[in-house]
C-alpha cells in the first residue's frame, strides 16, 4: 500500500498544498474598503479603453487594426500602456478584473463552509451587493445576503 501520510493535509491535498485557485482571499470588509480605491482606476481604464478604440488600436490583440497606424515611435500607445499598469495593479491586490466596460471586478472570497467563490462588483454600483461561484460567472450572480 502507497504511504498515505500526506493525506493528512485539507481536503486530501498535501500538507503546504492549497486546495484553492487563488493566493488571496478577501473578506467583505476588505474588499469593500477597496471599493474607494479602485473605482476612479475602473473609471479610467473605461475612458482609456474607449479612447483606443477611437484611434483604431484593438486592446486584445495589442495592436492597431487594418489601415490604422498613426506615424508612432512606439510599440505601443501610452494611453494602453497606462491601462496595462493599472491593470496589472488590481491584479497585484488580488482582484480580478472582468469587465473593462462596465468596470466590473471579482474579490476572490472564502464562504463559512470552505467554497472559493467571487465577490462580484461593479464600477456603479454603490456596494458590493453579490457574489458568485468561481465557475457561475456574472449570469450566476447571488445577493449577499445568501454568502
Amino acid at each position: 500500500m502507497p504511504d498515505q501520510r500526506w493525506f493528512k493535509g485539507a481536503a486530501g491535498h498535501p500538507p503546504g498544498v492549497s486546495m484553492y485557485q487563488f493566493k488571496k482571499h478577501f473578506t467583505l470588509e476588505e474588499a469593500r474598503t477597496q471599493l474607494p480605491l479602485i473605482s476612479d482606476d475602473l473609471r479610467r481604464i473605461r475612458v482609456l479603453k474607449q479612447g483606443l478604440e477611437a484611434i483604431g488600436f484593438d486592446i486584445y490583440a495589442g495592436k492597431f487594426k487594418p489601415g490604422f497606424h498613426p506615424g508612432m515611435d512606439r510599440e505601443y500607445p501610452i494611453p494602453f500602456e497606462q491601462m496595462i499598469r493599472i491593470i496589472s495593479e488590481l491584479d497585484e491586490m488580488g482582484i480580478q478584473l472582468k469587465g473593462l466596460d462596465q468596470g466590473l471586478v471579482d474579490f476572490p472570497a472564502l464562504r463559512d463552509n470552505g467554497d472559493e467563490v467571487f465577490l462580484c462588483w461593479k464600477v456603479d454600483e454603490e456596494d458590493i451587493e453579490f457574489w458568485h461561484d468561481i465557475e457561475g460567472g456574472f449570469a450566476g450572480r447571488q445577493h449577499i445576503d445568501q454568502f
